[in-house]
């Protein structure tokens, strides 16, 4: 006699269920090759069990026990009425192995549960060995209303010692916990049970153990997803340094070998002062990527912080000559008190170079740079003397309570430009990096903020900050 052909399936059922007994996949691939006709000592070959083994496993799947009751009175086929148990986990195994969606999880554990016991209350607990709890993966509708679900912790009976001892353990005289050995468990209710026929049970089984290792599987798939997401994200921020280095530091650096260059044959000390301006702007960029590289990393350390004091800090170590701050009102909310800071020196710096009215305190600002080195810190924490041309800086809660603006009654931004400000590199200096509002963005997107620009009461230019 030729050998039999191999099951097609039988490598992906084995890898649902790699970490489980061998009585678990013996009884899946028993199922699946009496599905398809073979022979006891067909099957016998396929699975390397012994015939006796297989005769056991075909009675406990082949054999129809009594349809279960059903609330309702019915005959509780669930509409699979003439399929034996080998059909019903042979269906149910190829929906599971196929899974990619808790969807697609759910609805063939539904199926077999009305199917064997006549209820659709079924609710799935997967085995976190880290918190030593029973998590809670999938809840049908009907499990939702009738069971209060949450996680289960360690010694929480009756459930934890049905998950722990590996027998199925009736609830009450409606709820029945099947464990999947040391996977979790399914709980079922909605149904007598004193009548739940043992086969069904035995049956039930490679069914919760196929459902929560294609829960597992799916979870993988999502980590790895979200891990290759990662590491494009710094893969992408790596090319851009590179790019910054390669490009912005280029130019800096040519100017100041030019200037060196003409220092060295007139021996006039005005090149000199070029090349230290060269330098600095060098230094800044630097600055820059660093600061840029530590934005984009989550909180974790959060805390309540002041709105009035935080600002006021920042104001003092931002070079803020002919301008002044006022702090309409205050409020306290959970931040990253360092970021917090930085992003309102950033706002503040950007106010007072681009928002100026003063021709000559324009002027003196030219070379105040839109970055996250903070300007000469000032030692002086008294508020400066406002005169008729200074520029105010306002900040204060927004009037819906889940933020705050910095605002300023400069010439504002133009409707045009609103929509780039925020891009890395862009700027509408000469000596500009593009960096300052960048930096700032990404210190709200680490907070899980949003930010959007506006005009202030002025026309000036106005920053929203929601979602605190």
């Amino acid at each position: 006699m030729s050998d039999p052909d191999p099951l097609s399936d039988i490598d992906a059922v084995e890898a649902v269920l790699a970490d489980e007994s061998p009585a678990t996949r013996d009884g899946l691939l028993v199922a699946l090759a009496s599905n398809r006709g073979r022979s006891t000592a067909e099957i016998a070959a396929l699975t390397g069990l012994s015939s006796d083994a297989v005769e056991q496993w075909v009675e406990a799947l082949d054999v129809e026990g009594p349809p279960a009751k059903r609330d309702d009175g019915g005959d509780g086929d669930g509409g699979g009425a003439g399929r034996s148990r080998f059909e019903v986990v042979d269906a149910a195994v190829r929906s599971l192995v196929k899974s990619e969606t808790i969807d697609g999880i759910t609805e063939p554990v539904t199926d077999v549960a009305d199917e064997f016991f006549g209820t659709t209350a079924a609710a799935v607990y997967r085995y976190d060995g880290l918190r030593s709890e029973l998590v809670p993966e999938i809840v049908t509708p009907a499990a939702d209303a009738r069971f209060e679900i949450e996680p289960i912790a360690e010694g929480g009976d009756p459930w934890w010692s049905a998950f722990r001892s590996d027998d199925p353990t009736a609830v009450a005289s409606t709820e029945l916990v099947v464990p999947s050995e040391t996977l979790g468990i399914v709980r079922l209710g909605g149904l007598d049970a004193d009548a739940v026929d043992e086969i069904d049970v035995r049956t039930f089984r490679p069914i919760a153990t196929a459902a929560i290792g294609a829960i597992e599987r799916r979870r993988r798939i999502r980590t790895l997803e979200d891990d290759r997401a990662e590491l494009k994200g710094k893969n992408e921020d790596l090319q851009d340094f590179a790019n910054i280095v390669s490009h912005d530091l280029r130019n800096p650096l040519s100017v100041a070998e030019g200037y060196l260059d003409l220092a060295v044959e007139t021996g006039d000390e005005e090149y000199v002062q070029e090349v230290e301006d060269a330098h600095e702007r060098i230094d800044r960029i630097i600055e820059h990527t660093l600061t840029l590289a530590r934005q984009g990393q989550g909180i974790d350390d959060a805390e309540p912080v002041d709105l009035e004091l935080i600002a006021r800090r920042a104001w003092r170590t931002v070079e803020t000559p002919n301008a002044t701050l006022n702090v309409a009102d205050s409020t306290t909310f959970d931040a990253d008190p360092a970021r917090l800071r930085q992003l309102f020196e950033n706002l503040f710096r950007n106010a007072v170079e681009h928002g100026s009215t003063n021709p000559d305190s324009q002027a003196r600002q030219d070379s105040v740079e839109h970055d996250s080195t903070g300007g000469r810190p000032s030692t002086d924490d008294s508020e400066p003397v406002e005169t008729d041309d200074e520029l105010v800086v306002t900040v204060g809660t927004l009037e819906e309570g889940d933020g705050f603006f910095v605002a300023d009654d400069g010439p504002g931004i133009p409707v045009s430009e609103r929509s780039r400000i925020f891009e890395r590199g862009y700027t509408d200096s000469d000596d500009g990096t593009g960096f300052g509002l960048h930096i700032v963005r990404e210190i709200v997107d680490a907070h899980r903020w949003s930010i959007s620009v506006t005009d202030s009461d002025s026309g000036g230019a106005r920053f929203e900050i929601n979602g605190v």
